[in-house]
């Protein structure tokens, strides 16, 4: 480590002597040189932070937007340039005035110390990157060495498949500070809007100058853009200034000699319609209104050109129609491309913002890949964009054949759906894999001008496909998908659509990531609710669980103003069934009776509960007192059926239960649930008392006058005594 940093100290010490940052990298973000031009912004002495990670005294470049391109430097990538417009600051510095200085900053790979780089280079490439002069003044100079000229750069393999037998790589931090400039661009605009405001005020003295053919020569001479006179009546150019040779590439003759063919010759087929409609406003425009189109005229070269025009009535026929048109027009084509690549890059900002939306408001990852290649080809404007599962057993360490299938689709309707086809050695193939696992992306303009296996163009041809872009989806070191579109003609790729792809295909892995473990969430939910919900011997409802239901259903009930009965079930003699048995016996008669309860009660708002030791509870929503004894004489049937000895039962050779049966329509003003269950085991405790083995039912005291469901004192009806209306349970 102390020879490394000597020999970097040796050959970039020269860094020292710019008015420039410079920092120096390793590939683990260790500081390896720090100039005397940051020492000097940031306050941080080159002792304090040579040999310690940058991330430790500037946390947010170890965010992903960051890391993601460092690592590209460090794989030896192109330079990579963060605009002052979007990073105002890099590594943060404080001018003397106290604001925040705005940095321009240039990341450049350079080959690891072994690799030979000369200082004379060095020195040679900080120059040029800068456009600097040898006496530190800014300049326009070219590469002199060939560490500039790219005799250093990775082969153009390692750079498709990034990750794979790449050299070492510094990452060379070049930091200019771009404050004043920024301020003087800021100066600039003002003056720019100022002399947008003259020139408003010159059109208005152009105006009453018109008339002067002397004067539009002369400031035609110096105007940068096409001055011209257009005759309405002869559909020709009457006037051209000397831009044309500089902006169209023909001569002012070339262009008045193309009469009434001109805009056959030079404008672009489909604007012809707009120019057009643009020609008949004229007859009803007043004199000083100006009106603008935007259309493309041919170049010389054939390159199509954007320009915008600014027109007027320049003169008039004797009855007062405009005979003439004056007119500017503006090469704008450079403002167009920068307004087409914002607007792209506006989509894509929208595009990933609506799925990451999607992402962050929906755990259901069906609806979150629905939504992604729906959009995505919208953005596309793509024939077809799927997303391919692959199957748990692929790749080479799998004995079977490489498989994925198409497990969402969105595809445009003259198009042959893939959704649901399984696709077999379809870019699995090992070389592909171990370049997806490195998230390499693989764009193919013409399917039939590219490399590929027959069987890959032979599925494509089925489904007609002729271009298609690939982006693997990487969930940890696991290749879980790829993200694929289709296109039905020959297409050539965008740097911005695939930057699109790669970022959406982060998004997707934690879109699934998020999935599986709310899934996992879910499956965990789902058992802790059973564990706390259930009786562990009896697999019934636990008393935790009763009593949320029965509170639940009083207060539906009070609401529907039904009745809601509630059974409670007693083994008899069970102690003594324990001391003959045994717990284990004891532990499968509870099993047993459970099961015969469970039985009898059909309806799925019944809920049967284990109540206490031997004692067990039915709730019957919206249930009457009749049907009530009705289910309780169905699970004393059931219980009978089972045929359990039971040696230590006076009343019965079997097991036998005891039944207090209560029913009550709820009120809001009554006191709570309690009610109905002290009417049910004091039904119970009534059954014990009179020899077990019966039901007992308690209903209002008639005598009161109390409507069912009010808190009134219940009287007991034995309905296993003889002479009642029912028969009993037990001669049953």
């Amino acid at each position: 480590m102390i020879e490394e940093s000597k020999t970097i100290k040796e050959k970039f010490g020269v860094l020292d002597s710019v008015p420039v940052g410079a920092c120096l990298l390793r590939d683990d973000f260790v500081v390896l040189f720090w100039n005397t031009c940051l020492e000097e912004w940031t306050k941080i002495p080159r002792r304090k932070i040579l040999g310690t990670k940058i991330t430790t005294h500037f946390p947010h470049l170890s965010q992903l937007k960051y890391a993601t391109r460092f690592k590209q430097i460090f794989a030896g990538g192109p330079p990579t340039i963060f605009s002052s417009q979007i990073h105002k600051h890099l590594i943060p510095a404080t001018c003397q005035d106290g604001q925040q200085r705005i940095q321009q900053t240039t990341v450049t790979a350079v080959p690891a110390l072994e690799a030979g780089v000369a200082e004379e280079e060095i020195r040679d490439w900080l120059l040029q990157t800068l456009e600097l002069e040898p006496d530190g003044t800014f300049g326009v100079g070219e590469p002199t060495s060939a560490f500039l000229s790219g005799e250093y750069r990775p082969s153009v393999s390692s750079s498709i498949w990034p990750g794979v037998n790449s050299p070492s790589f510094y990452a060379l931090l070049v930091i200019q500070d771009v404050t004043d400039l920024t301020h003087r661009i800021q100066a600039y605009r003002t003056l720019r809007d100022q002399a947008l405001e003259e020139v408003k005020v010159r059109q208005q003295v152009e105006e009453k100058l018109r008339s002067s053919q002397l004067f539009i020569q002369q400031i035609a001479d110096a105007a940068p853009y096409l001055l011209y006179i257009y005759d309405l009546t002869q559909r020709r150019n009457v006037y051209v200034n000397g831009q044309a040779s500089k902006l169209l590439g023909y001569t002012p003759q070339e262009i008045l000699q193309m009469e009434m063919a001109l805009f056959s010759s030079l404008v672009y087929p489909e604007d012809l319609e707009r120019v057009e409609a643009h020609l008949q406003k004229f007859p009803s425009a007043q004199d000083g209104h100006i009106l603008e189109l935007e259309y493309r005229l041919k170049h010389r070269s054939g390159e199509w050109r954007w320009f915008r025009c600014r027109d007027q009535v320049f003169a008039r026929t004797a009855d007062g129609r405009p005979k003439q048109i004056f007119g500017t027009a503006q090469d704008i084509t450079e403002y167009k491309w920068a307004e087409d690549a914002l607007r792209q890059q506006n989509e894509r900002e929208l595009l990933m913002a609506t799925i990451t939306q999607h992402i962050r408001q929906s755990l259901d990852l069906g609806e979150v890949l629905n939504t992604t290649v729906t959009e995505v080809r919208q953005f596309l404007q793509a024939d077809r964009v799927m997303i391919v599962r692959f199957n748990f057993c692929t790749g080479y360490l799998c004995a079977a054949p490489a498989t994925g299938a198409v497990t969402v689709e969105s595809v445009a309707p003259n198009c042959r759906p893939m959704l649901g086809e399984t696709l077999e050695n379809f870019c699995f193939d090992e070389f592909y894999l171990e370049a997806y696992q490195h998230r390499a992306i693989r764009p193919i303009a013409d399917v039939c001008a590219a490399d590929l296996p027959q069987d890959q163009i032979d599925l494509l041809a089925e489904f007609e496909v002729k271009a298609y872009l690939v982006v693997p989806l990487v969930q940890g070191d696991e290749l879980w998908g790829l993200l694929m579109a289709h296109q039905c003609s020959p297409r050539q790729w965008m740097q911005l659509e695939v930057e699109l792809l790669s970022s959406l295909a982060t998004q997707l892995a934690i879109a699934i990531k998020q999935a599986e473990l709310y899934q996992q969430l879910q499956a965990a939910n789902l058992k802790l609710e059973r564990l706390a919900t259930l009786d562990e011997l009896t697999q019934l409802a636990n008393r935790r669980r009763f009593d949320q239901y029965l509170e639940m259903e009083w207060r539906r009930q009070a609401g529907e103003e039904t009745p809601l009965s509630l059974i409670l079930c007693d083994i008899d003699s069970f102690k003594s069934y324990n001391d003959t048995y045994g717990h284990p016996g004891g532990d499968e008669c509870l099993r047993q009776v459970a099961g015969a309860i469970g039985n009898a009660v059909d309806r799925p708002a019944d809920l049967v509960a284990r109540y206490g030791g031997e004692e067990f509870a039915v709730i019957l929503p919206n249930t009457a007192i009749q049907r009530a004894v009705l289910v309780a004489e169905h699970i004393q049937l059931k219980i009978a059926a089972l045929q359990l000895p039971h040696a230590g039962c006076q009343v019965s050779p079997y097991v036998t239960v005891s039944f207090g049966v209560a029913s009550i329509v709820p009120a809001s003003e009554s006191a709570g649930p309690e009610i109905l269950i002290a009417a049910a085991d004091q039904a119970l405790y009534q059954a014990k008392r009179l020899g077990r083995d019966r039901i007992q039912l308690y209903q209002p005291d008639p005598a009161s006058g109390k409507p069912n469901g009010t808190v009134t004192p219940l009287l007991p009806v034995d309905f296993s005594m003889p002479n009642t209306n029912l028969p009993s349970p037990t001669s049953a």
